[in-house]
């Protein structure tokens, strides 16, 4: 287990995973996960681009 420090006002995720509650950074969560996206985003791909792209053609069609 490691033990990292937090401050008062950090965003934090918290799961429970076999009966305990886990706390941790948004920045410990985030860097756990990217490896699974980058393995399912093809390369050359830009998730924020293609967010982006979907809001605004949201915002078009309103």
């Amino acid at each position: 287990m490691q033990i990292s420090p937090l401050r008062t006002g950090d965003t934090v995720v918290m799961d429970i995973v076999d009966g305990e509650l886990r706390v941790r950074s948004r920045d410990a969560a985030i860097a756990e996960i990217q490896p699974l996206v980058r393995g399912l985003v093809r390369e050359g791909i830009s998730l924020s681009d293609e967010l982006i792209a979907d809001h605004r053609a949201e915002a078009a069609g309103e």
